[in-house]
């Protein structure tokens, strides 16, 4: 009788590790890149950072700015691939020419937001 409710809190300590890492949102393309970009224009001017990005609370101006340069990265890219493909993979793919919306995005995220 004991053994069935050691078994099930030994399966439910098993379990809670991978529950944890689903929560965790997957990281854009660029992200790194538009975080390096947003620290350094809040470093210049915090007030001002906050007038920009912030929501009407005055929270969130991190995250929000970091959501519109890679927006405003994807934008770019897609703009640029619009007008021809084969230069665009040309440009931004590996070797084989794949993966060069990605690689743009994580170039460009980093640009200054309009």
């Amino acid at each position: 009788m004991r053994k069935l409710p050691v078994t099930i809190a030994a399966l439910a300590a098993l379990a809670l590790p991978a529950a944890a890492d689903a929560h965790r949102p997957a990281h854009a393309a660029g992200a790194g890149k538009a975080r390096a970009a947003c620290s350094t224009e809040r470093q210049a001017d915090v007030t001002a950072f906050r007038t920009k990005y912030a929501n009407k609370r005055g929270h969130r101006a991190f995250r929000r700015c970091v959501r519109q340069h890679v927006v405003q990265a994807r934008k770019t890219c897609r703009a640029e691939r619009k007008t021809d493909v084969a230069a665009f993979r040309a440009k931004y793919g590996n070797q084989r020419h794949r993966h060069a919306f990605r690689r743009c995005v994580r170039t460009h995220a980093g640009d200054a937001v309009a």
